[in-house]
């Protein structure tokens, strides 16, 4: 039997009339209206009469307050609830209708369109909007999504360069996936050659973090961190399309040396060198860096395609394809295995000495955590590596459920610090941002570990496929071994 929804009008339009004059302050006002409506959806189960009662709601709310403004903003989230993405942009459409001139929204809007709207949505919104790095990002990614031309492309990628000076792009990690999209999208790759030359020349002698390192593994950790090959593989890349095998080939071996020197991720820097030696006519070097992107990256589908060619260019026929390509892909997985197990350490220190502040700038004090394993993530705006990171440990906790909980210090400087704010609010991860004078230092990394409450069991320094998949064995062992006290 379905438990009945109550209504939440009148309760919530108590708190929302009160501050209903705050132009400053709409999320506030419409915060405690979506608060109601989502507790009662999921106490409701999610079910399909809960969810239209809800939908009824929204619809009497906009009918009642169609001249308030934040009745658009609990609207329009009221929506997104229950994945209604399309109800929730008509919410803002009219908004944008009634109030053109109002600024309030703004970055809701820009979220909302960027998110699931349109190119034709971005473009409608005022110039205001034109100034923001962020708008050209969403138009740029809007512009791909709906496989917009290369001239439109090309304009979006470089107004949103241009918003991002070198001294905020410290790894080349704004500007190689705009290269990767235009090479993927048709743009000239004349412009990629460009923009990949410029990410090479940040990450290798440019605008770099100011990231003291000791030994060696400190080192491989500052090179994942500025992914240093995946700004070499767009170059490579670029090379390619423009004909230039060459050239092409001597960057992507460039890349490839670093990626298997500091265990980076490969970004299909294996399979572009398999491309390029069939260009160059030869084969079983074709091969042999095609089973390495199987083995260690991430381009699958693609790649398996390239095997089968190359292999056939070999062999004359298809026979066999599987068990070498399985051999050979064993082999080196295996290797990599090896080669990354040093970026797991297993430790046992009190971790009391770590000092993080929490969102208001109070210390955090971990025991608070007592009896739940705690992964730490540190992480920054401008680290690429970190979003993938960040991705599986939001995965992890998912999985472990209620064991698991997730702090992320953000090693953001003051002025990006909204940024990192922003980033995990857009990604609904549920980590509690945290930030840190010396807590990397104490942890014996000053970049990105993980870690547990009460002791320090283990922590995971950079990232790859391999030292992800030891991590999270590691994590589930700890779990199963019952949680810290």
């Amino acid at each position: 039997m379905h438990r009945p929804v109550v209504p939440l009008m009148a309760a919530a339009f108590a708190v929302a009339q009160a501050a209903a004059q705050q132009p400053s302050g709409m999320w506030a006002v419409a915060k405690p209206v979506v608060d109601r409506w989502d507790a009662a959806y999921r106490e409701a189960g999610r079910t399909i009469v809960a969810r239209d009662q809800m939908l009824a709601e929204i619809r009497k709310l906009l009918e009642q307050h169609s001249s308030d403004i934040w009745a658009y903003e609990a609207a329009a989230l009221g929506y997104n609830h229950p994945d209604r993405s399309a109800e929730a942009l008509d919410v803002l459409r009219a908004y944008l209708h009634r109030f053109p001139d109002d600024s309030s929204l703004d970055g809701r809007v820009l979220s909302f369109f960027g998110n699931w709207g349109t190119a034709r949505d971005l473009e409608s919104l005022p110039e205001r909007w034109h100034g923001s790095v962020d708008y050209w990002r969403w138009l740029l990614g809007a512009y791909a999504r709906e496989k917009a031309s290369p001239d439109l492309l090309e304009r979006a990628g470089n107004e949103f360069l241009k918003r991002i000076p070198r001294v905020n792009d410290p790894g080349g990690n704004e500007r190689y996936p705009v290269a990767d999209l235009w090479l993927a999208n048709g743009v000239d790759p004349l412009a990629a050659d460009r923009v990949a030359r410029e990410a090479v020349a940040i990450s290798e002698v440019g605008d770099c973090p100011a990231v003291t390192y000791t030994d060696e593994r400190q080192r491989r950790i500052r090179n994942r961190l500025l992914i240093r090959n995946i700004n070499r593989s767009a170059l490579g890349w670029s090379l390619y399309q423009q004909g230039k095998y060459p050239e092409a080939l001597a960057e992507l071996q460039h890349a490839a040396r670093i990626a298997e020197q500091d265990s980076l991720p490969t970004r299909a820097v294996y399979y572009r060198m398999g491309q390029t030696l069939e260009k160059l006519n030869r084969p079983q070097e074709a091969l042999t860096a095609c089973c390495k992107e199987l083995a260690w990256g991430d381009y699958e589908k693609p790649t398996k395609s390239a095997v089968a060619v190359v292999y056939r260019q070999l062999l004359g026929s298809p026979d066999g394809q599987e068990s070498v390509e399985r051999t050979q892909v064993n082999e080196l997985a295996a290797q990599r295995a090896e080669r990354d197990s040093d970026l797991v350490s297993e430790v046992d220190e009190d971790l009391g000495r770590v000092d993080l502040l929490d969102e208001s700038g109070a210390p955090l004090d971990l025991k608070r955590y007592r009896g739940r394993i705690v992964a730490i993530d540190f992480w920054a705006t401008w680290c690429g590596i970190c979003r993938p990171m960040m991705q599986q440990t939001g995965e992890l906790q998912h999985r472990f459920g209620d064991r698991v909980a997730v702090v992320a210090p953000a090693l953001d400087p003051e002025e990006t610090h909204a940024q990192a704010v922003e980033f995990l609010k857009k990604m609904n991860y549920g980590f509690m941002l945290a930030s840190t004078t010396s807590g990397a230092a104490t942890l014996n990394c000053r970049l990105f570990p993980h870690g547990c409450c009460g002791r320090l069991r283990f922590m995971e320094f950079g990232h790859s496929i391999e030292s992800a998949a030891l991590f999270e064995k590691k994590l589930a062992a700890l779990a199963a071994a019952g949680s810290p006290r």
